[in-house]
């Protein structure tokens, strides 16, 4: 029964219903370390005990900045149990960054990944910065002469720590169920710094209660039957809101986690054969693009069948989901219209019937690609863009959109297993509140645009040393704004549009919702990244990433080599064939046939090529950071800009 008092308990309760379940894959090299579910919560035991023994207690702030690996939620959860505060970023984020988590979370110990990284972090450090710093733990031996001297008497190896742990417990001073006791639900159990697209990270201070009711509402949600072990890939950050919650959720339901990356993403999919996965868009979209390309290089009549298969299921899966009452509508409409529309369904779904048996058998090599047991994907940090969500659902892959944000720990919305509406970002979460308010602060009817609020138990408490923030976006009763675009179908389903703060506004007065257009130029296998462009403008620009593999493809039909099409100090491609080849791609996409306005198309794009990663132009959920982009990019953009205007003059 899901009555925990904290976070906390949920791996010692894991570790006595699964003792001998493997809890975690770990790599190491080319190989896996199994750990069991027993040894999970020994080793938290073992570990907060070390960690008391270095003087970390209640309250203290210990930044962590390690990857996704067995030692992480070990660490994690060890620094929980002595109620200190955990303030978690990976290892692969910038020296920058972590310098000023580090400083503003006021953190007393330090938890890194290796000895070099360590050296880097500390090199940046002020006075005050390493003084304040009564520990250094660090998850990889290593060597501390590479450190400078006044740094190595406090530094202190993970692996000697769970040694020494180990020994306090095996000397009967095993404190683990008093600090369980003394442990507040309602007192900050950590900070995570957001990884926003705009402006320096703030810290969101969030409890126990925030995370327990998003075990609560996803135990319902993800269906998993706690008597068979499912298993999952892992590859967002474990430090991510996203992952964090979906691992706590996870260790309570007993899975085996398997920690990947997204380079070998697709590998492990396949090697390990998962029954869930939690997912970015981005993620979608190039197993998508693959998925295209390989359907390309068949013959005709193959691809005719494969596509008209694909468009069958769709419309057998639409009328299916309509007659359980999940469909989007944005008007309220009549009784007789809704038995009409019952009835020409019903019809449907009976001629399509034979396709979507056909379906399931054929697209099964498709599934392959996912370990071909995938009982259910859910996708959030980003809407799900609609060519993705019908594509895989109708192949087989169940896709489940999902909505949240860090302040919200993170779950608001998703969508059901059983009610898998095709471009709805879904229902509200148990115990949550939903409301759309407009910007005059009117209720906006079914169908019309509003920023969305919620309430709800997974409400943080605030951002950290920043009051400010805090009242700009959480008023007292409780509600959160989240800054979002949403709409209201006539079923009571959200649709999330855009970013109130990402809207473009032209000089004509119209509103653009820059997502909608990027996530539909992202269909392109030229294009891995895309940004809307055009405030107080009169037309819409777009700075572009390539995809390499594409580019050079192109450049070779086009017989064009290297130095003609690339500016060696800013990698912009300026090459009119590519230029216009890519341009009458966008056209393709961006246009009135695929639902898009006159004022919503793109005049002119800078292409440039894809050096994008995570930590600078990219969030670690793949999402486009479009300050730092456009900052980065800001004399290419002004270049472009210039000369749309002059060809307007003309």
């Amino acid at each position: 029964m899901l009555n925990f008092r904290n976070i906390v308990e949920i791996p010692f309760r894991a570790a006595e219903d699964f003792p001998d379940r493997i809890s975690h894959k770990t790599r190491i090299g080319n190989s896996f370390i199994d750990k069991t579910y027993f040894q999970l919560g020994r080793d938290i035991r073992a570990l907060g005990a070390a960690f008391a023994d270095l003087g970390i207690a209640r309250g203290d702030h210990i930044s962590f900045f390690v990857c996704n690996r067995y030692e992480w939620i070990v660490s994690n959860f060890s620094v929980m149990l002595l109620s200190a505060v955990t303030v978690p970023r990976g290892s692969d984020t910038t020296v920058r960054e972590q310098h000023f988590i580090y400083h503003h979370s006021d953190s007393t110990s330090l938890i890194v990944e290796n000895v070099a990284q360590l050296k880097e972090l500390t090199a940046v450090f002020s006075g005050e910065d390493r003084s304040r710093c009564r520990n250094f733990i660090v998850v990889d031996d290593g060597d501390v002469k590479e450190l400078d001297e006044d740094l190595r008497g406090r530094v202190t190896f993970l692996e000697a720590l769970l040694e020494k742990g180990r020994a306090i417990i095996e000397s009967g001073e095993d404190r683990t169920d008093e600090w369980l006791g003394q442990i507040d639900g309602e007192e900050t159990v950590t900070i995570v710094y957001t990884s926003g697209t705009t402006g320096n990270p703030k810290g969101v201070m969030l409890n126990h209660r925030n995370f327990l009711q998003q075990v609560f509402a996803n135990t319902e949600r993800l269906q998993v039957d706690r008597d068979n072990q499912e298993t999952t890939v892992i590859m967002l950050p474990s430090w991510h809101v996203f992952e964090m919650a979906f691992e706590y959720v996870g260790i309570y339901l007993g899975l085996m986690f398997v920690y990947s990356s997204p380079m070998r993403f697709a590998s492990d999919l396949s090697r390990f054969k998962p029954h869930l996965i939690i997912s970015v868009p981005r993620i979608w979209e190039s197993i998508y693009q693959k998925i295209i390309k390989a359907i390309g290089e068949m013959s005709l009549l193959k691809k005719l069948i494969i596509f008209s298969l694909i468009k069958h299921n769709q419309r057998y899966l639409y009328s299916s989901l309509y007659l359980e009452g999940a469909y989007i509508s944005f008007r309220k409409r009549t009784l007789f219209r809704h038995f009409f529309s019952a009835g020409k369904h019903r019809f449907r779904k009976f001629i399509y019937t034979p396709h979507h048996l056909a379906a399931e058998k054929l697209f099964s090599s498709f599934r392959e690609k996912v370990g071909g047991r995938l009982r259910v994907a859910v996708c959030g940090a980003g809407s799900l863009p609609l060519y993705l969500d019908e594509l895989f659902n109708s192949i087989g892959i169940p896709i489940v959109n999902a909505y949240g944000m860090t302040e919200t720990a993170p779950g608001i919305l998703s969508r059901e297993i059983h009610r898998n509406t095709f471009g709805s970002t879904g229902i509200p979460f148990a115990n949550t509140e939903i409301k759309l308010v407009r910007e005059d602060g009117s209720i906006p009817n079914i169908g019309e645009k509003g920023i969305l609020y919620a309430r709800g138990p997974q409400v943080m408490q605030g951002y950290y040393k920043n009051p400010s923030a805090t009242e700009a976006v959480l008023d007292e009763e409780g509600w959160m704004n989240t800054g979002d675009i949403a709409v209201q179908s006539e079923n009571g389903e959200y649709v999330i549009v855009g970013r109130f703060k990402d809207t473009i506004v032209l000089s004509g007065g119209e509103n653009v919702e820059p997502e909608n257009i990027e996530s539909k130029m992202q269909e392109s296998a030229y294009i891995d990244h895309a940004v809307v462009l055009g405030q107080d403008r009169k037309q819409l620009t777009a700075l572009v990433a390539m995809n390499e593999e594409e580019l050079m493809n192109l450049a070779a039909r086009l017989k064009l080599r290297e130095g003609d099409f690339l500016v060696s100090d800013e990698e912009a491609i300026e090459n009119p064939h590519i230029l216009d080849h890519v341009k009458k791609e966008i056209d393709r996409l961006i246009s009135k046939e695929q639902g898009f306005k006159a004022f919503e198309k793109i005049s002119k794009i800078l292409l440039v090529r894809n050096s994008f990663t995570i930590g600078r132009e990219l969030t670690q959920s793949l999402k486009v950071k479009r300050k730092y982009v456009e900052e980065k990019y800001q004399n290419l953009i002004h270049k472009l800009h210039l000369d749309v205007s002059r060809k307007r003059k003309k």
